[in-house]
């Protein structure tokens, strides 16, 4: 009933926020559910996360209770030791390999014959007997998949096994899509992080393994010991908390449940045949050998009394913190009969106004029978228990009571277990099968529409922006391991690539206020050598005279022009739209899914000459490729993107409309508009 009073809260009740002060709608992460000790609680933890609540608990016990972790416990024990007959039925029956009860009986029963035939023995023989050949062979498959974990667990190590088990089985997934699949996954986990420090603390007094640690895990457990759940991830965002009293001292929430009030109160302490206190020493009882009976000796009533008040006085104080921890609302859990509560009523109510004495108090089992002995004056639960004393109690509507009957329980029970059985054996009715699978069949197929965006680049020159897929921008590495270093050369290799750089460099540098000559541009590669621009041997194979018979055509007289304005050697930066990327690219190397929304890509680039005229911008690219006439104006085909990508550039920075596109090759001397 506390998971049909929280999901009130989060659907209509409101708090005032701790900043705004303003009301808003209650969060999960607003609720915390206090009580006395939290051992042994893991079904009240599993009933809130049925009803689908969001659950966050600190608790010290129940770790080897959990269904995965008990799944595999009996598959590391099945594989130390496979005629474990009750772990090896329970390892085949686990997610692990999913044999039913009818099966694991078919099997038990085809050793009818001879009783003493452990489970292991009836395994083997119906698996040599070729009965049921489907279960047969789904049998051995099974035992072939545990022996190759069994020969795993011998070589290699503990951690690494219960990892491979984990990435084989998909074992994570699958408690992942389970109520309560975070804190399952992290029980996991943790398994495999103890046998990883198993294998750590016994590595130095030998060797760690499979068979140790199961004795290890079977030894905690036999001592009653046990480890503590670990919160999954995001455990404590938006989920109730479940703390003991303890934990929460000193801390304020704005919903606070108090349950477990009906836990009556330890006796222990003072229930001892032999009791104690620092100042009365030793209680103990004596034996009558008349009667063959324990009396409790004058010292044993003194301190068993002492202790006994001591340990109301201290559950009073826990009730004290549990009750003060709240902000906003106090709700008080309990299970108690009716009849009951009515006695505790009207024997308080005996005692009026007046303070209630301690042997009242002493009387009372636990921390509900305090409240309602508390609360004997008020009218409302006399009214809720029928006392038949309404008329004689105050009116306080300072608080207010809900109780459930037996069959609200029970409905609700039947609601749980219903849950569960629909989980454990959940199955597609048809109508829904289609409507299922298509989106199952769509949700596998979806691509993430960005999925490419790592292989997209930042930064990119021109030649890679339009050439990348051209074999004259790829360097040829075929002869590398062929070739000789250049010390053991007599002369120095000129490669092609040198020759056009130093090309450009001229044209870059002639003085275009004097006519240009061969003269002229002699003069100016005998200055660029002996200032170090040039080496000799690059600048003896520079092609002098078809630079001069560019400026001596109808495009070089445009660049000599004094009434245009001429950039030579002019950079730009330009910003172009990922999806152009996908766009110059080949077909064999284009991605659908490549980014195309708001990125761009920088282009870099140098264009050779821009001359701005009174019509427009003229752009001239040099060419030093050595083509025949007929070939170039093919070749020219393979340079229109860069020369596209050079106008869009420079109409964007300049702001000036493009007149024309040139390219002109030096070899043949041929300029060609493109």
């Amino acid at each position: 009933m506390i998971a049909q009073r929280i999901k009130q809260f989060i659907d209509a009740e409101q708090i005032p926020d701790k900043e705004t002060k303003k009301p808003r709608p209650v969060e999960y992460r607003d609720i915390v559910i206090l009580m006395r000790s939290l051992a042994g609680k893991n079904d009240f933890i599993e009933a809130l996360r049925l009803a689908g609540i969001p659950v966050s608990c600190d608790a010290a016990a129940g770790y080897f209770e959990a269904t995965e972790i008990t799944d595999m416990l009996c598959l590391l024990k099945v594989l130390d030791n496979p005629r474990r007959d009750i772990e090896f039925a329970a390892t085949l029956r686990s997610p692990f390999f999913q044999f039913t009860d009818t099966e694991l009986a078919k099997i038990r029963l085809y050793g009818k014959n001879n009783r003493n035939l452990s489970f292991y023995d009836c395994v083997i023989s119906f698996c040599e007997s070729g009965g049921e050949h489907a279960l047969a062979d789904k049998l051995t498959k099974s035992l072939n998949t545990l022996d190759e974990w069994r020969t795993l667990a011998h070589r290699g190590r503990l951690a690494e096994l219960i990892w491979h088990i984990f990435r084989k089985t998909g074992y994570l997934s699958f408690v992942c899509a389970l109520p309560d699949g975070s804190a399952r996954r992290a029980n996991l986990l943790k398994l495999h992080d103890r046998a990883i420090q198993f294998e750590g603390f016994v590595g130095n007094s030998g060797v760690p393994s499979l068979t140790r640690f199961i004795d290890f895990i079977e030894k905690l457990i036999a001592a009653g010991e046990d480890w503590s759940k670990p919160q999954p991830e995001a455990g404590t965002g938006n989920s109730v908390r479940v703390l003991s009293v303890h934990k929460s001292k000193g801390l304020e929430f704005p919903v606070v449940f108090v349950a477990d009030l009906d836990s009556n109160f330890s006796k222990k302490d003072f229930t001892k045949d032999c009791v104690t206190d620092e100042r009365l020493t030793l209680g103990l009882k004596i034996i009558d050998a008349e009667s063959n009976s324990r009396l409790d000796s004058l010292a044993y009533q003194v301190i068993e009394e002492q202790n006994r008040r001591k340990s109301l006085a201290e559950e009073m104080r826990i009730l004290y913190v549990a009750m003060t921890r709240a902000m906003n609302r106090l709700i008080l859990v309990g299970c108690k009969k009716m009849d009951s509560c009515r006695n505790i009523l009207t024997a308080a109510h005996s005692f009026a106004s007046q303070t209630i004495p301690s042997w009242h108090l002493q009387t009372r089992q636990n921390h509900l029978d305090w409240i309602l002995s508390a609360l004997g004056n008020e009218q409302i639960l006399h009214q809720a228990f029928q006392t038949e004393l309404p008329t004689q109690t105050t009116q306080d509507n300072s608080f207010s009571v809900q109780f459930y009957d037996q069959p609200q329980l029970d409905k609700l029970a039947t609601l749980i277990q219903n849950y569960k059985q629909n989980t454990k054996h959940s199955t597609l009715k048809a109508p829904a099968v289609k409507h299922d699978i298509a989106d199952l069949k769509r949700s596998l197929n979806w691509q993430y529409p960005f999925g490419n965006a790592p292989s997209l680049p930042a930064k990119r020159t021109v030649s890679q922006w339009t050439h990348r897929n051209d074999e004259f921008t790829k360097i040829d590495y075929s002869l590398a391991f062929d070739r000789k270093p250049k010390a053991v050369f007599a002369a120095r290799q000129i490669d092609g690539r040198e020759i056009g750089t130093a090309t450009h460099l001229i044209i870059s540098k002639l003085d275009l206020a004097k006519p240009v000559t061969t003269e002229a541009v002699n003069q100016l590669i005998e200055k660029l050598v002996k200032d170090g621009a040039l080496i000799q041997e690059i600048a003896s194979q520079v092609n002098v005279d078809s630079i001069a018979k560019f400026f001596k055509s109808k495009l070089g007289q445009t660049v000599l022009n004094k009434e245009n304005v001429v950039q030579r050697e002019w950079p730009f930066t330009f910003a172009v739209p990922a999806s152009q990327w996908n766009e110059a690219a080949s077909p064999q190397t284009r991605h659908e899914s490549l980014v195309t929304s708001n990125d761009f890509i920088i282009v870099q680039g140098i264009i050779d000459l821009l001359v701005k005229t009174p019509e427009g911008l003229v752009i001239i690219d040099f060419k030093t490729d050595c083509l025949s006439a007929d070939g170039a104006a093919k070749r020219a085909e393979l340079y229109r993107p860069q020369l596209d990508l050079y106008a869009r550039a420079a109409a964007a920075v300049t702001r000036c409309d493009i007149r024309s596109k040139w390219l002109y090759f030096l070899h043949p001397a041929i300029p060609i508009e493109v």
